[in-house]
């Protein structure tokens, strides 16, 4: 069973009361000003500004609480990923833990969803990121991609066999309970299917579009992700000779026949994901 503790003002109190009205237990305590029980998951609010919330899965019910009482400087667990919309390079998902002090300090270095931020901005602050919070990150090469969707693995399913895998790792080296939240890239029920085969499979998850939004650990994680993705994309242009283009544009498609003509398909396989229109459309194979 999960616990998370926080400290309410008496006007958030009544709201929060409010909020559970049809709810309620009956408690005779005190120094208990109620007690609510919803979604397996029970909420014990204390005299004293108090707010436990105990069961199995509570993330759900603290984003709640935390969105009505618009309650943002609260510790969590944000997932993402980055490339996936290109053709060439890894696909790389990081999870990261931020910590309330943690939150200032991703504030101050104007923290925000990657995918609004230049890559000289990338470049500049995910490593200070990265050496500050607590996180995990995997990276798959265009080459095991294949692989996996020649074994009949979709998209989806891959990135949800990572974010599972780099979920729990993270969570494993943090103490206390937070909330876990990813970006949203399929309905849950679809996520926890792909997962289905998985000996350890991490259920307390809040699922949303626009995390970056919800919480800033989500927007830390894509800009460590991103990081690894332009670090990853230049050791792959330096073996090549030439500048990779990012995305899936008519460029990438000059490329991808340069590259099959100088080098052959080997090594476009260890370069391009290879169920790309981009590529498939080319007939190379």
């Amino acid at each position: 069973m999960k616990n998370y503790t926080m400290t309410l003002s008496s006007q958030q109190m009544d709201t929060l009361k409010e909020l559970y009205k049809n709810n309620l237990l009956k408690v005779t305590q005190p120094y208990i000003y109620f007690v609510a029980q919803h979604n397996d998951t029970r909420i014990s609010a204390f005299t004293s500004g108090k707010v436990l919330l105990q069961g199995d899965e509570i993330n759900s019910e603290l984003v709640t609480i935390k969105s009505l009482l618009k309650i943002t400087d609260y510790a969590a667990i944000g997932s993402d990923e980055v490339g996936t919309g290109d053709v060439f390079g890894p696909i790389v998902v990081c999870t990261a833990y931020t910590s309330v002090e943690d939150l200032a300090y991703l504030e101050s270095l104007n923290v925000r969803d990657s995918k609004s931020m230049t890559n000289k901005e990338i470049i500049k602050i995910a490593p200070l990121i990265a050496k500050r919070i607590t996180h995990s990150l995997v990276i798959l090469s265009p080459d095991k991609f294949n692989e996996k969707t020649n074994q009949g693995f979709n998209l989806n399913k891959i990135k949800a066999l990572l974010h599972n895998h780099m979920i729990i790792k993270t969570t494993s080296k943090v103490v206390e309970s937070v909330p876990v939240i990813l970006d949203q890239f399929c309905l849950p029920s679809h996520y926890f299917n792909y997962l289905k085969d998985e000996k350890l499979i991490y259920r307390d998850i809040e699922f949303h579009t626009k995390a970056e939004s919800v919480h800033l650990s989500v927007a830390a994680a894509s800009i460590i992700a991103r990081y690894a993705f332009l670090v990853k994309m230049h050791e792959l242009s330096k073996k090549l000779g030439m500048s990779l283009k990012l995305g899936a544009g008519k460029e990438v498609d000059e490329q991808i026949k340069e590259i099959y003509d100088t080098h052959g398909i080997q090594v476009l396989n260890e370069v391009a994901k290879m169920n790309f229109k981009n590529v498939t459309k080319q007939n190379l194979v």
